[in-house]
């Protein structure tokens, strides 16, 4: 796990696809691990390429897409750090099937599928703990699917900021992709609602400059995407 910090192995542990792995079991996973620095625009993977790693987001964003035949892009996910990427292609020995490009400068942690597979195939046991730890990463996403749907914009766009930081009250600064549309993308939202959205937040103390996000009040955030306020 050589190029791993502590904050990146903070990161790790949080990750739905590694926890409740304990750390002698964890460092057997992630030997053959290594992170990788990526600049903005780089292609991560194409729809078709076999799928020999999949990937752990540390820092950055990621773009998820495919090509039209119009040779127009859809895109079908924007991932943060924390999240992994590509681990069905992976379990279900398949190549991608869609491609990814770096949305931002990131760090990934890109874990080869044969020597991971391999582990989970030896041992039944953590192969059932990751199995379960998937299982509550879906209904949690169901959850929240079900939450954000009576959400309104400003209040979906909120409870996504609040989500890219660990603070339960305080100030928060964070950082966006360059292009806020990809934000817009994995809201389900057009760009131009996204605008109007961030103006409606700033009545309650979100700034924005740039791609950076400062949130004056966390918890005032917090209440106003409950109905609070």
């Amino acid at each position: 796990m050589a190029g791993l910090t502590d904050k990146d192995m903070d990161i790790v542990r949080r990750a739905p696809l590694f926890s409740g792995v304990s750390e002698k079991v964890l460092g057997e996973l992630l030997r053959d691990a290594r992170v990788g620095e990526y600049r903005r625009g780089q292609l991560l993977f194409l729809r078709g390429d076999p799928a020999e790693h999949f990937y752990l987001l540390l820092e950055g964003w990621v773009k998820i897409f495919l090509d039209t035949p119009a040779g127009e892009q859809t895109v079908l996910e924007v991932m943060r750090s924390g999240e992994t990427i590509a681990e069905a292609a992976i379990f279900l020995g398949m190549a991608f099937p869609a491609s990814a490009e770096l949305a931002d400068d990131a760090r990934l942690l890109e874990i080869p599928a044969q020597p991971f597979l391999n582990k989970l195939r030896e041992d039944g046991d953590l192969a059932l703990t990751m199995l379960g730890a998937l299982s509550k990463r879906l209904h949690f996403l169901i959850q929240h699917i079900e939450k954000v749907q009576t959400f309104s914009t400003p209040q979906r766009l909120g409870e996504f900021l609040l989500g890219l930081g660990d603070a339960l009250e305080g100030e928060m600064v964070l950082s966006l992709p360059y292009d806020k549309s990809l934000v817009a993308a994995r809201l389900g939202m057009k760009p131009e609602s996204l605008s109007r959205a961030l103006a409606k937040l700033r009545d309650i103390g979100v700034e924005t400059k740039g791609g950076e996000i400062r949130i004056a009040d966390v918890e005032r955030l917090r209440n106003f995407c409950d109905g609070e306020e």
